[in-house]
């Protein structure tokens, strides 16, 4: 049996014990990640925790919806059997009828049809470590090549272990306001996930300084063999003498050789993906799955956005 349980009733051993045995183990669903990233959230769960699926949810005039939330890429069904299309479209038909509207990813590589929802493929890139370094740099780009080689000789320097605070007023000031997507609570929200990641040993930060001043910086979450580049920010100066590709540079070639995946968290943005692609790395797909179950005079008010 399937059934809806808001996350203040979950057992929080059998679901993350469900979730670190499941065939795709994902740092985005332990019970600590979920509480860092989702004001709201419950789960539909298979009998005693044999199968889980988390979700967000949050309500607007009235009206119930799911959504998925910021430094999250998907959602989906953890077990710890392989799980089929029709696990799915069972854990699709118990989402609770008062959820009007129904917006998400799905771990699901896939074009599959599920009845009611419109899909759509997203892309992200990700690339496997598990080779020597000379190896995998022979993968980049030539023009990936010339900037590590031009913050070389500009004297950028690596360090690791920089405070997360610091990489978040990085990005805030450089890419965030450009974005003018998030705002204060999303910041703040960011900043606590990375300390949590660090606190379960699940985090990794790396910087580049240019003499003394902070050029770039990122945040790594790392879960089950798999580094996930979660944020980063870099300044017009850092740009310009190549201080990202000396960070992904060294990043790479710290973690080589290892049975790991580096998950760029990537984008369906061409420009975006294209940076990620000059390192080697390769698309992955999950699924975009919308329904929406508004009245229709909401549905023709353009305004209403979740």
């Amino acid at each position: 049996m399937i059934q809806y349980i808001h996350n203040s009733e979950l057992n929080k051993e059998k679901w993350d014990a469900c979730i670190r045995s499941s065939q795709e183990p994902s740092i985005f669903f332990f019970f600590w990640y979920m509480d860092a990233v989702c004001v709201n959230w419950g789960a539909l769960v298979l009998n005693d925790y044999e199968a889980v699926f988390p979700f967000a949810f949050n309500k607007k005039f009235n009206i119930h919806y799911i959504y998925q939330p910021y430094f999250t890429r998907y959602f989906g069904i953890y077990s710890k059997e392989l799980v089929s299309t029709g696990l799915i479209e069972q854990f699709l038909g118990s989402i609770p009828s008062f959820f009007k509207y129904v917006k998400i990813c799905l771990n699901a590589s896939k074009n599959h049809f599920f009845e009611g929802y419109s899909t759509e493929e997203r892309k992200y890139q990700a690339l496997d470590l598990n080779y020597p370094f000379e190896e995998l740099k022979r993968n980049f780009s030539e023009n990936t090549k010339r900037n590590v080689k031009k913050a070389v000789k500009a004297n950028l320097r690596v360090e690791w272990n920089i405070a997360p605070l610091r990489i978040v007023e990085l990005f805030r000031t450089t890419k965030g306001e450009e974005l003018n997507t998030f705002g204060e609570e999303d910041y703040i929200r960011l900043n606590r996930l990375m300390i949590d990641c660090l606190e379960n040993k699940s985090g990794e930060t790396i910087a580049v300084y240019d003499e003394k001043e902070l050029c770039a910086a990122a945040f790594f979450m790392y879960s089950d063999k798999r580094f996930v580049y979660l944020k980063s920010g870099v300044t017009d100066q850092g740009r310009g003498k190549g201080a990202m590709h000396l960070l992904i540079n060294d990043f790479i070639q710290k973690h080589s050789q290892k049975e790991n995946i580096l998950d760029f968290g990537g984008s369906s943005v061409e420009s975006v993906a294209r940076f990620y692609k000059s390192f080697g790395a390769g698309d992955c797909v999950c699924l975009q799955l919308e329904k929406n179950n508004l009245f229709k005079l909401i549905k023709c008010i353009k305004s209403f956005k979740f």
